[in-house]
């Protein structure tokens, strides 16, 4: 029987996104809104983040983040969060900690080319911080933030950067962790000893500050790698492939941890077409050890499903959400999800999140909302009126339709 609270909470949520339909988030509409990225805390709170495009001269992109309470209305309208405005502000990400303070990272104009910045924000939204270089080096091009955070709010931020060096240029992956007031802990930590690029980095962390990295090594066979770090930014053990099956285009992996320190990796790919991606997932225990093989995701095979983000919950259970391409040239690209119970069984179907479908959906992440919920943000094409807008809203996680029947479970790769 669900608590007093969770059924008030239903109905509360119910009135501010009815049924399953999305709701715009985006005050702005004029120019494309882009780079859709959601966090939550386990105290009810939430914060979506996008970058937003202005022709104005000197000026590109803006990051900007619009907070969402624990029923899933809006807390206030939406905030820019760069202080510099000048240049091109883009590929943000967003992290929170227990008590609802949160950290936005994204790369920008640096000293030379791009540099990666973070702020923080305190639970009402107001800034704890200016905008603070993450990167030490300033050479060459830094890319693709993402950030973590444990939860007493220390950050772990992650990259890719592009390096020259005497063999030519090479990308590496550097994580680097800060306190809660921003401070840094230390140096940049190198994620990967091999010589091969290491591209798309994504990190999670635990309660206790340990952290999780994965990335894609720029191989012919595109292999997806992850490695587990202590709090201190120890390596708990050397970079550990998670496909078993090469993979034939590029792909951007995803990494979700919970706070016990269990995580599952996400990506998506074919072993000879990337025309047919499909979107796998793969289970961890806290000491980086496989909770079983790599599983496909998706239940529609056609068409070209992509993107994947995932979000674990502490009780172990995840749900994968993805860019899902039916295949019909007549169709536009939609949002899918589907969601996973503690043993790894999906306890749904694929289900479509968008309820908006003339144009193209794409680019989604999703965050764990707590008290049975999850958050979703994606972009829409046309649906604010004026090109791309970020949608998504607070949804309940489903329920299995008979909790006496087992699942026929995940389809494991052959």
């Amino acid at each position: 029987m669900p608590s007093v609270y969770l059924m008030a909470l239903m109905a509360v949520t119910a009135q501010a996104f009815p049924g399953t339909a999305e709701v715009q988030v985006n005050d702005r509409t004029s120019e494309a809104q882009a780079n859709a990225a959601a966090a939550s805390s386990t105290n009810g709170s939430s914060v979506i983040v996008w970058s937003s495009y202005y022709t104005s001269s000197g000026r590109s992109n803006d990051i900007f983040a619009r907070r969402l309470d624990a029923a899933g209305g809006f807390a206030g309208g939406e905030f820019l969060v760069n202080v510099t405005t000048q240049g091109n502000q883009t590929e943000p990400a967003v992290a929170m900690d227990s008590l609802g303070r949160f950290a936005v990272v994204w790369q920008g104009p640096g000293v030379e080319q791009e540099d990666i910045f973070l702020r923080l924000f305190w639970p009402n939204g107001s800034a704890a911080t200016q905008e603070l270089p993450v990167n030490l080096d300033t050479a060459g091009r830094q890319l693709y933030p993402s950030v973590a955070a444990a939860g007493t709010g220390t950050l772990a931020v992650a990259w890719e950067s592009r390096e020259t060096t005497a063999q030519g240029q090479r990308v590496v992956v550097l994580v680097q962790r800060f306190d809660p007031n921003g401070s840094r802990l230390g140096g940049p930590v190198p994620v990967d000893t091999e010589v091969y690029d290491c591209r798309y980095p994504e990190v999670a962390m635990d309660g206790t500050g340990r952290f999780a990295v994965t990335w894609m090594r720029d191989r012919t066979s595109h292999p997806i790698v992850a490695r587990l770090f202590d709090a201190a930014g120890v390596p708990l053990m050397d970079p550990r492939e998670v496909n078993t099956t090469g993979i034939s285009s590029v792909t951007r992996p995803s990494i979700a941890m919970n706070a016990r320190g269990y995580f599952v990796v996400a990506w998506d790919g074919h072993p000879a077409r990337a025309g047919e991606d499909d979107v796998y997932a793969r289970r961890y225990d806290p000491n980086g050890v496989p909770r079983g093989e790599p599983f496909i995701v998706n239940t529609i095979r056609a068409g070209v499903q992509q993107l994947p983000q995932a979000a674990i919950n502490d009780a172990n259970e995840f749900i994968v959400v993805w860019e899902h391409d039916t295949g019909d040239p007549n169709a536009a690209t939609e949002i899918a999800a589907r969601y996973f119970g503690r043993d790894g069984m999906p306890i749904s179907e694929q289900f479509q999140l968008n309820t908006y479908t003339p144009e193209a959906q794409r680019y989604p992440d999703v965050a764990m909302a707590g008290a049975g919920f999850f958050l979703a943000a994606w972009e829409s094409d046309g649906q604010d009126g004026s090109d791309y807008g970020i949608f998504g809203g607070l949804e309940p996680a489903p329920l299995p339709a008979d909790p006496n029947q087992s699942d026929a479970g995940a389809q494991l790769l052959p």
